[in-house]
């Protein structure tokens, strides 16, 4: 962009941002006005934006999650260029190719053809010229703009300098081709024994960093209930393995659709096929781990430890105060838990943990935010399916499953869960010792000890720490004993914790003889 276009576009941003009337005050409406005068790439922006619950208050989400890209389509003309550019010949690969597209957004254009070689219909989705310098251009043009007319002073509902770095690097993830095909054939491969749910097979040689061709597929887009109704398509089913699936992609995969709204899902026959994977979220082994622990531990209503893996998951911006924090978990948590699983709303859920988790300081780990952002959305698809069914009464019972297969009672299923939370309190025993270690090692747990100046307390205490290891070392061995299946082992367990109580009462006795106690 050369200066002179760059001057003119500057003063058309700051022109919309000065009549916007956001220097009186942001309203959401407001802020939709304004992206949608500031054009395609801000539209683009307000578009990812209406995800990102993390970022910015629920009713902001909601009104933005209603902008539309009515971007001008390319001509064909453009189009054939861009193509013959890469191919030499568009002719010796496509018998034909649609001259109308049948999408035309802010980043890519898609166009409908017929492949020469198997003739077979494809997609072809070619990237915007220069969109990449555009979009760059843009932004720093708008945080010049923003700048200049104090905004950052007078918005408090976000910062928006953070807030566009961060929307332009996720933009950026979705320009990148290279990604998208990979994430298309991995999605594809990690459902290859799934018999309904699919993601379009896509032609890697003919693939480049600006073009990529995958097959068509023809169906009915998921949010079309009546057309769903009127194919014979039972929603509840439906609505049942799409969210089955989605958990299997997030905590046994760690590779999920973190944008499936329903643009992005179709029904094809007897399957559910996923479309444009621009945006994925790839959850670590580590994060995997702590949601499948978190879930437990809300089963159990265990508000230390979810506090605590929560923190284990986030970024800390200041100090953290640990018991307000999990009190204000216990709230949240409380109120939800004395409703029906099915009565759940997942979006306001996630609204006010992430109102939380922003007042006791904390950032969630980009893979865990984007996990959650895309259970938002896909809750939203889900309910129109089935209003009865929620993502988290999914996932929440695919735990207690693991605990409850056998329990058919109420009140055995209440007895045996207080039986279970207690094992898991004293098999866990070592992660807290652990977990204390470490909040002593960053300086968040703080205690003190008075000792008077007799050798003989010091005594006293050092007895008592020695007997309590042994205790917890001989409480590990009967556990031990009692779990293992194996006789050898078992003998051994048994062999050592005898030897290890007698030595501890013999200890004991001494104490009390010499009035260590």
């Amino acid at each position: 962009m050369g200066n002179g276009s760059s001057l003119h576009r500057f003063n058309e941003i700051f022109k919309i941002l000065k009549d916007s009337g956001l220097v009186s005050g942001v309203t959401p409406e407001k802020l939709y006005d304004t992206l949608e005068k500031l054009g395609p790439t801000f539209i683009k922006i307000g578009q990812i934006l209406s995800t990102r619950v993390d970022l910015i208050p629920s009713e902001y989400c909601t009104t933005l999650s209603k902008l539309r890209s009515n971007v001008a389509p390319i001509s064909y003309e453009e189009i054939e260029k861009i193509l013959n550019n890469y191919y030499g010949d568009i002719n010796k690969i496509f018998y034909s190719i649609d001259t109308e597209p049948i999408g035309s957004a802010s980043i890519a254009q898609v166009h409908k053809a017929i492949l020469r070689s198997n003739n077979k219909s494809v997609v072809i989705k070619i990237k915007r010229p220069n969109i990449d310098n555009i979009i760059y251009n843009d932004i720093q043009l708008f945080k010049k703009a923003v700048s200049l007319l104090h905004l950052n002073r007078l918005i408090k509902v976000m910062d928006l300098n953070e807030v566009l770095d961060q929307l332009y690097e996720t933009t950026m993830e979705e320009l990148n081709f290279k990604v998208e095909v990979s994430n298309m054939i991995k999605f594809k491969n990690l459902h290859k024994d799934s018999k309904t749910i699919k993601g379009p097979y896509v032609y890697e040689n003919l693939c480049s960093d600006n073009i990529i061709v995958m097959e068509y597929i023809d169906g009915i887009k998921i949010n079309d209930i009546e057309l769903l109704k009127g194919r014979g398509y039972k929603l509840d089913v439906i609505a049942n393995i799409l969210s089955e699936d989605y958990i299997k992609q997030a905590i046994t995969d760690g590779f999920f659709h973190a944008d499936p709204h329903p643009d992005n899902i179709i029904i094809n026959g007897g399957n559910i096929t996923y479309i444009d994977f621009g945006m994925m979220g790839h959850l670590s082994d580590k994060n995997k781990q702590l949601l499948k622990n978190c879930m437990k531990a809300i089963i159990f209503k265990d508000y230390k430890d979810v506090s605590r893996i929560l923190v284990s998951m986030s970024t800390k911006l200041d100090e953290v105060d640990y018991d307000c924090l999990s009190d204000d978990i216990s709230t949240i948590l409380e109120e939800f838990g004395d409703l029906e699983l099915e009565s759940i709303s997942t979006t306001k859920f996630i609204s006010d943990m992430f109102s939380m988790l922003r007042r006791n300081h904390l950032v969630l780990d980009k893979d865990v935010t984007m996990l959650i952002r895309g259970i938002g959305i896909i809750e939203a698809v889900l309910q129109k399916l089935n209003p009865k069914i929620s993502l988290f009464r999914v996932l929440v019972r695919s735990e207690e499953s693991k605990f409850e297969d056998l329990l058919d009672s109420n009140k055995v299923k209440k007895k045996s869960m207080d039986v279970l939370k207690s094992a898991h309190d004293l098999v866990t025993i070592p992660n807290e010792v652990a977990s204390f270690l470490k909040s002593v090692n960053n300086g968040d747990a703080k205690f003190k000890i008075e000792l008077s100046d007799s050798s003989k307390h010091v005594d006293k205490l050092e007895n008592l720490v020695h007997e309590i290891v042994l205790g917890f070392v001989d409480g590990c061995l009967i556990i031990g004993c009692v779990v293992t299946n194996d006789e050898l082992i078992k003998g051994i367990f048994f062999g050592a914790a005898v030897i290890v109580s007698i030595w501890l009462l013999i200890k004991m006795i001494i104490d009390i003889i010499h009035r260590g106690y």
